[in-house]
């Protein structure tokens, strides 16, 4: 990647956060799916948690915005799933797209991925 868009999902639910850079500017998708999902998981919204996500990521014009909306929807979402659990267990590697993850707490844990 040759200019690099930087994402930061805050450490919420006792979870890390990460920081996830992009090959383009798409973090207003990025957030825009981490708030939908918290006002899933506050019971702001009813309805089924995939039907949510599917309305509002299909209104996005890119692909790469559709893929940043769901990457922070279901990071959201894996936070409260794994809020539970130890957050300091290696994270699996990927290479497979156009963003590298990387935990804020553990900066050598790094994880490349392609959509």
């Amino acid at each position: 990647m040759s200019k690099v868009f930087t994402t930061c999902l805050p450490p919420h639910d006792g979870h890390l956060g990460m920081e996830i850079q992009w090959a383009a500017d798409c973090s207003d998708a990025f957030y825009q799916g981490v708030k939908l999902a918290q006002t899933w998981l506050d019971c702001s919204r009813s309805g089924w948690l995939w039907a949510a996500m599917i309305a509002e990521r299909d209104l996005l014009p890119r692909a790469i915005e559709r893929r940043a909306f769901e990457v922070g929807f279901l990071s959201r979402i894996h936070q409260r799933l794994r809020s539970n659990q130890d957050s300091t267990q290696p994270e699996i590697r990927c290479t497979s797209g156009d963003y590298i993850v990387q935990r804020k707490a553990e900066p050598v844990l790094e994880a490349c991925c392609h959509g």
